[in-house]
């Protein structure tokens, strides 16, 4: 699988012309970085949206922070173990990890998907993961066969997608919400692990899809998951954790009294696990304590001169702190000891225990040898990180008042374009691409329209915020006319 493509097709003549110049994943890593889905990110949402300060973090930042950050506990894991991860493969799933986010994040997703299943009478879902593979593979218009009318997207390599595939759960055996993969991609899955692993989905999707096995559900992502994509995973916890909530901080949407509503909430929550609650919380008034001590330079009678640049540099550095302990501490632990514990714990579910130990994952692969692991707590660090962010940043009302746009704006776009009437509102290529078959093998010969209403996912997916504000106000707000309404 290492030179393996994920079709055979458009590379193979070209990497030889090169002579080796570049590996196989530096290709893949520069494909990501000229496509047009990876400048698009520049104006998605990672937080604040476009409703904010122009400095403040979007998709595209994200995924460059993200992928500095993976090569780190790439390097770091290599020097320790004497492992031999390829940086170059960990960069290129980390700058494709949100090239499949919608306008407006996890609500554009959220929304996309309602609307999508409702449809296609639950047949076809939007997730941001598996949009992805999708803009990777055929979306993304590098290789097109025109003597067997395919497009091939940038063909990656087998071992960049699975890179990337943090949920390896078909559409059709999931809960249709959230965590799968399209149908179309079941391929995928059973080149990296046969089809005994697709059979083996089949078997336990029932299980899988009981609520009261979600704990089982996330051991299954994890145990399924290549070293990469756990350096990936990884690696966007740390940004998210640390980077939003500076972006928080320097917003004030979080400031020293937001710990009494923190606090508020996690008490509200120690009903469950209330040891692990008020482990968090204790993390979370320590960040509290430490922000007001850089801020408790204004308690002085006197002002130190450089006051703002004072506080500034010192909240870089306080951030920067939690990064690199976070990078620091974590480790690797070989899979099969973990699947060892797992047999002999107490208390382990039948069910349970068989499901996870007959995954058709070989643990001997390189690949999947290790699970990552964090070390002396800091995943709980991480958790009252992302609490506090959850609960000063997203549940602040302003952010609130804009999602309610958000979703309007999604909505209506999804009406309009999702009717086959209004095919002339998409742009050439989306036309050509219906015109010529590329859709209707998304359904439409048993679904209807169903393979139009996928094309009208992918389209709106591929929006900005910017763009789809602005062509929602083109459409309708009269105030808009104009005689090039993207301009």
């Amino acid at each position: 699988m290492n030179n393996e493509r994920v079709f055979d097709y458009g590379y193979a003549g070209k990497e030889k012309k090169e002579k080796g110049i570049r590996t196989l994943f530096q290709i893949d890593r520069d494909r990501i970085i000229h496509s047009s889905a990876f400048r698009r990110m520049r104006n998605k949402t990672q937080v604040f949206g476009v409703f904010t300060l122009d400095y403040y973090r979007t998709r595209l930042t994200h995924s460059l922070e993200v992928s500095q950050i993976a090569r780190a506990i790439t390097s770091i894991l290599n020097k320790k173990y004497g492992l031999t991860i390829d940086a170059d493969l960990v960069e290129a799933v980390s700058l494709a990890h949100d090239i499949g986010h919608p306008p407006f994040g996890h609500l554009g997703e959220y929304i996309i998907n309602e609307e999508l299943k409702k449809a296609t009478g639950g047949k076809f879902g939007f997730e941001a993961n598996a949009q992805n593979i999708r803009i990777l593979n055929f979306l993304e218009k590098k290789f097109y066969d025109s003597k067997n009318n395919k497009i091939y997207g940038i063909n990656p390599s087998l071992k960049t997608i699975d890179g990337i595939l943090k949920y390896k759960l078909p559409y059709s055996l999931s809960d249709k919400n959230k965590h799968f993969i399209y149908d179309n991609d079941i391929f995928i899955l059973e080149k990296l692990h046969g089809k005994d692993f697709v059979n083996y989905l089949k078997k336990y999707s029932g299980f899988l899809n009981d609520k009261k096995n979600k704990t089982a559900k996330v051991q299954f992502f994890e145990f399924s998951r290549c070293i990469e994509c756990q350096i990936l995973n990884a690696a966007d916890d740390i940004a998210y954790a640390t980077h939003d909530i500076e972006d928080g901080v320097e917003s004030k949407l979080i400031d020293i009294g937001g710990r009494f509503k923190v606090n508020k909430y996690l008490k509200e929550r120690g009903r469950v696990g209330k040891d692990y609650i008020n482990k968090i919380a204790a993390q979370a008034d320590n960040f509290f304590l430490n922000l007001r001590n850089i801020f408790n330079i204004a308690e002085s009678k006197e002002k130190e001169s450089m006051h703002y640049i004072k506080v500034k540099t010192d909240l870089k550095e306080f951030f920067s702190n939690y990064i690199s302990k976070f990078i620091l501490n974590i480790d690797l632990e070989e899979r099969q000891g973990g699947i060892a514990k797992m047999k002999s714990k107490r208390g382990l579910r039948k069910k349970e225990n068989s499901f996870v130990l007959d995954a058709p994952v070989d643990f001997n692969d390189d690949s999947y040898k290790y699970a990552l692991i964090w070390k002396n707590g800091v995943n709980l660090e991480i958790s009252a990180l992302k609490e506090i962010s959850y609960r000063l940043v997203m549940e602040n009302r302003e952010i609130l008042l804009n999602r309610y746009k958000a979703e309007r704006i999604v909505r209506k776009l999804f009406s309009v374009f999702s009717d086959i009437k209004n095919i002339k509102l998409y742009p050439d290529d989306f036309q050509e691409l219906y015109e010529f078959g590329f859709y209707g093998g998304s359904g439409k010969a048993q679904n209807g329209n169903a393979g139009f209403k996928v094309m009208c996912a992918d389209y709106i997916s591929g929006m900005t915020d910017m763009y789809a504000m602005k062509l929602y106000s083109s459409m309708f707000d009269a105030r808009s006319f104009s005689d090039n309404p993207h301009a």
